[in-house]
């Protein structure tokens, strides 16, 4: 997991992976705010975006998750979003596995999640296999508006 902004990966670049440079530079040329929701390609079938628009909910609302064929960036474009984050362990239960059909398992409650607060212009990148509980509300449910990067864990070397 890497956890920036546009600010400060526009000046670290060299520190990301070649895959999310390329997909973050063609995101920033998409209009963003103008976007109705929807699914957008940005280079053939394996690197795509989606702009996504929802009420963030109490943590206990929603479940932890994470894919086997795709990297997530979730860049927030408005609101507060916060994130459940949990490092790969024996504890990992999936409780729903849709990976086959949707590239999504869903887990049971992770013994050791940490949380992470997102404001506008930040990002977070997850590996395919880590564990992330998206949509969390901050202090109180609130509405959200993000683009979220699918790349394939083939342009990432995986």
């Amino acid at each position: 997991m890497l956890l920036s902004d546009l600010d400060n990966w526009l000046l670290q670049q060299a520190a990301f992976p070649t895959a999310v440079n390329h997909a973050l530079t063609l995101l920033l040329q998409q209009d963003l705010a103008g976007l109705p929701t929807g699914r957008y390609p940005l280079d053939g079938d394996k690197l795509f975006f989606m702009i996504q628009e929802m009420h963030t909910r109490p943590q206990q609302d929603n479940r932890p998750e994470a894919h086997r064929e795709h990297a997530d960036i979730q860049l927030l474009l408005s609101g507060e979003e916060r994130y459940g984050v949990a490092l790969a362990g024996a504890d990992r239960q999936v409780v729903e596995d849709l990976r086959d059909t949707h590239d999504i398992a869903f887990y049971a409650q992770p013994a050791r999640e940490v949380f992470i607060d997102l404001q506008p212009g930040m990002f977070v990148f997850f590996l395919p296999g880590e564990l992330h509980r998206p949509c969390c509300a901050i202090a109180a449910p609130q509405p959200v508006r993000k683009a979220v990067v699918k790349i394939h864990r083939s342009l990432l070397g995986l």
